[in-house]
């Protein structure tokens, strides 16, 4: 009784100015967990502007970024032995390794380019993120009727590899003013870290006492790119989960005052040039006397 007693005497109720968070619905509701995730990395309009503005741009290193990641899987036999095995737990021999130009990994590029595309398109939907998760799904050998297990580290380490190359790329860029690389740069590692919580959670062992048996949608595991039946992915690079261009996308524009395109009209870049810059050994930059880590020359090209 006196313990009981001492319990209910050390209580405390939260502060009215802290928000509560359901720990069940954070395992259990997706739309729980990307609001909180939102929330946390404080994911708001300005982010989607940010998006809006720099969609053509990341489009246009798409191509790159797919070939670069697939010469980087194909250098360690741990990872490219998963073209063959399907499951990077599996330490047999394999019969056959693939190559670059491999119909194999010609078809792996083209869903990498899919999944960048649906990446850079429409994130104001609540699909968007439902794909994001499926993606982390179909990785742990659910949601599909031929089972795919890619552990954790390898995706994690692979999406790191994807995010530093689009960072690179965007912080390079002689014509983009400072403010707008910020901007872009802070909106697409928001998204990337959600994306890599929402496949890291397939992975943990977080919050086992929610843990159900995921039924495999039929329609889904048909075929790959699909969400409750729907296409996700489209046909071509400039395909969306609307079927249509990104630049067509206009209700993403409804209500924000953003001007011109700050990247109509630059160059695409060249896969070859942006193969060859990650290669070159990297130096740190001098830090200047305004403490904004760019040098002399850096700051007169922006």
């Amino acid at each position: 009784m006196k313990m009981a007693e001492q319990e209910q005497e050390h209580h405390v109720e939260a502060p009215p100015s802290m928000e509560h968070i359901d720990r069940t619905e954070l395992y259990t509701s997706l739309p729980v967990r990307i609001q909180f995730l939102h929330s946390f990395l404080e994911f708001g309009p300005e982010d989607v502007a940010a998006l809006i503005a720099g969609q053509k741009y990341v489009k246009a290193l798409i191509p790159a970024i797919v070939n670069i990641v697939y010469k980087k899987l194909l250098k360690y036999d741990i990872t490219a032995r998963v073209f063959t095995t399907r499951n990077s737990r599996d330490e047999g021999p394999v019969s056959s390794w693939a190559s670059e130009d491999s119909a194999q990994i010609m078809h792996r590029k083209m869903f990498l380019r899919w999944y960048l595309t649906k990446l850079n398109s429409d994130c104001t939907r609540m699909e968007y993120w439902e794909y994001l998760d499926k993606v982390g799904l179909m990785h742990v050998g659910k949601g599909r009727k031929n089972p795919l297990h890619v552990e954790y580290v390898f995706l994690g380490v692979c999406l790191g590899f994807i995010q530093d190359a689009m960072f690179e790329a965007i912080l390079s860029h002689p014509r983009l003013e400072l403010y707008r690389k910020i901007a872009l740069i802070k909106a697409l590692g928001k998204v990337i870290w959600i994306q890599n919580d929402l496949m890291e959670r397939w992975h943990n062992t977080d919050a086992l006492e929610f843990l159900e048996e995921e039924p495999i949608d039929e329609d889904d595991a048909l075929k790959e790119g699909y969400l409750h039946g729907k296409q996700m992915l489209g046909d071509d690079d400039a395909s969306t989960i609307l079927g249509r261009p990104i630049e067509e996308a206009t209700h993403l524009m409804d209500g924000m005052n953003m001007g011109r395109c700050p990247f109509s009209g630059m160059a695409r870049p060249d896969p070859a040039h942006l193969e060859r810059q990650r290669a070159a050994p990297s130096r740190p930059a001098v830090v200047n006397m305004s403490g904004n880590g760019l040098t002399a020359s850096d700051e007169k090209k922006i």
